[in-house]
Order: C-alpha cells, then structure tokens, then sequence
C-alpha cells in the first residue's frame, strides 16, 4: 500500500512564490509514489481544483505523514498541532511582525501568533525542511535539529540575451517584490532621489502588489515629494511584462532588511541583470558572489554603487555573467533533485 502524505499550507493563490513551491512539491510526492492530498485554509478560485479545505481534513482516512508548508499565522498550524501523526516542516520564513506593527497592526499580529505556532511546531515536527540555511538557523534555535536545506522551486525567467543600453534612455533600477515593510521601499526611493542629483533622468521600477494600503500610500507620498516623475509604482504584472522588465533594466536593487530568500533575487541573476543589494538576512546566502553587496544603504552609498554599474559597460557584463551562473544552482531541475531526495530522506524515516 502506497504511503499516505497529507499536505498543508495557508494560502493557495496564483503568483506567489509559496503556493508555487507548494504545488511543486505535491507534484513531487505524487512523482515519487506517494498517495498524497493537498489542504489550504484558503484557496484562490484558480487553483480551487487543487486542494480541499482543511477543515474537511478531520474526515479524511489518517495520514501516514503530514506535511507544512509553514509562512505565516495560521489556524492550519493549530489544527496540525493537534494531529498524532509525524509531522514535516518546510520553513519559507515569518516576517518580523515589528516591521508591520506602524502600519498594518492586524498583519503585526497575524506574524505574532506565527511565531508562537511556529516555537510550537518546532517542537512537534519530527523533520524540518528549509529554503536556506538562514531558515534552517530559525529551526534549530526553535528546537526541531533535524533540518536539511532544500531550495524554493520555481522557474526562472527565460532571457537568452539582453538588450545593448540604449544611451539615451532613462537608466532604470528594478526591484520585484510585494510592497511590505521589511522590503524597505522608502530607501529604493531616497537613493534614487539621490542618484537623481547626478542623473536627472534616472527611474526606478517597483514591480509587486502592495501587502499594506498605509504603507503604500506613504511610498507614493514620498515618491512624489522627493523623487517627482522618477518612480513607476507597476503593480502585479504578468509574466510576460516581468520578464521584458528584467531584460531591460539597467540593475536590480534589493535593499530588504528581511527576506528568507529573496525568489527576485535568482530571476534578476537568471536574465544576466546586474544586483546591488544590501547584505542583511539572507541576501548574501542568496546572490554568493554575484553582486555587489553594500553594508550600509543610506542614499548616497547605494546610489554611488548603481552609478557605478550605470557607468561600467565591463562591470555589467562581469556582473551579469556571475549572476547566471549563480542563478544556474538554482535551476528548476537542480532544485528539483535535491527536494525530491530530501523529501523522501524524511518521509521514510517516519513510515
């Protein structure tokens, strides 16, 4: 008889790198033969013919193993918490919710109670699989001291050539990700606005949907108040616009005080763009040597380091070249091997 995996996240939603990872996994199980089925406290109508509600979980035949895919607070924590079965963890990171406290307390709260589940689950888990070794850290600390490190699957953007810089159009610093806190979009401003004094036709570009209306609205504030004209707020966007931004984009900066992992990070890398980005969390883990990583990132610092990629025709080139071989490590089919190896190193050690 196969062995019976049942597996759990919070969200399912199209576009997010979690649920992404969620259901390559599931395809992973199924591949490897296991009997499995996939439970989501909410479930976007895309996908609705993907997973159950986990509420319906307590009728379902047991399970031999459990599975989370563990981001947030959740009352799919709580319910797993109260299963007998043995439980695996696949850590993506919580946010601290302090960088959501000023502006959207709700949320705040929402990562409290994660954290709290999250010291509960450490010690309930029999197994802990992580994004990167920084996540794997969080685990550890937490008590749960049998974690492998197995990369986020997701696919790259295809770009197989960039095109030659056109001179006389704006230089153009991209960043891709939600608009949340910890993601520091006021610094993208304040050092383009800087880097405006010496190029008075550079942009920036802010690709992802907002996680907070008070702090979006303060970033428009301030973009228009220092940096007029010279920040594109692009919102969700399709595949096909985020790659055509990715390959015309001058360089990619990351200034985050929190990423897990930094799913970005690896496209910029993969399309042969440039980064710049600030060294904290998991970045440097992330880009290796194929980025020039700042320590500090007040204005003038960050936007010196863009000017120099701007201006550097061979740094550009040196830097991109780093990053697609960087990029490769991560590669759908690399990734891949090692989940599929490291799923069932811990599945069969609880069966």
């Amino acid at each position: 008889m196969a062995i019976r995996v049942h597996h759990f996240t919070a969200t399912l939603s199209p576009r997010d790198a979690v649920s992404h990872h969620t259901l390559e996994v599931d395809s992973l199980l199924k591949e490897l033969g296991y009997e499995t089925s996939l439970y989501a406290a909410s479930v976007h109508p895309e996908l609705r013919n993907r997973a159950l509600d986990f509420r319906d979980h307590e009728h379902a035949p047991a399970a031999d193993v459990l599975l989370y895919q563990t981001s947030t607070g959740s009352p799919v924590a709580d319910y797993l918490l109260s299963r007998p079965e043995p439980l695996i963890v696949d850590y993506h990171n919580l946010t601290p919710a302090e960088m959501f406290d000023p502006w959207e307390p709700h949320v705040g709260a929402e990562l409290d109670h994660g954290r709290r589940q999250l010291a509960r689950l450490c010690h309930r888990a029999r197994r802990g699989l992580a994004d990167s070794a920084f996540n794997a850290a969080e685990l550890i600390d937490g008590g749960l001291h049998d974690v492998a490190v197995a990369p986020v699957l997701f696919n790259p953007p295809a770009v197989t050539e960039r095109p030659n810089r056109d001179l006389g159009s704006p230089p153009t610093a991209l960043f891709v990700g939600r608009l949340a806190p910890n993601k520091c979009h006021e610094d993208l401003i304040a050092a383009t606005a800087m880097l405006r004094e010496w190029r008075a036709d550079a942009r920036l570009v802010l690709v992802g949907t907002s996680s907070s209306p008070r702090y979006e609205e303060s970033l428009r504030s301030l973009a228009d108040r220092i940096c007029p004209d010279g920040v594109k707020f692009a919102g969700s966007v399709s595949a096909a616009e985020l790659v055509e931004w990715y390959r015309t984009a001058d360089v990619f900066l990351c200034l985050s005080e929190h990423e897990g992992f930094c799913v970005p990070l690896i496209e910029a890398m993969a399309t042969g763009l440039p980064v710049v980005a600030f060294n904290a969390a998991v970045v440097a883990e992330t880009v290796g040597d194929a980025a020039i990583l700042l320590d500090h990132k007040d204005p003038i610092t960050v936007a010196a380091a863009v000017e120099r990629v701007y201006a550097d025709q061979t740094l550009r080139d040196t830097l991109g070249e780093a990053g697609r071989r960087r990029a490769v490590t991560f590669d759908p089919a690399t990734s891949g091997q090692i989940m599929r190896q490291e799923l069932a190193a811990a599945i069969g050690a609880l069966t």
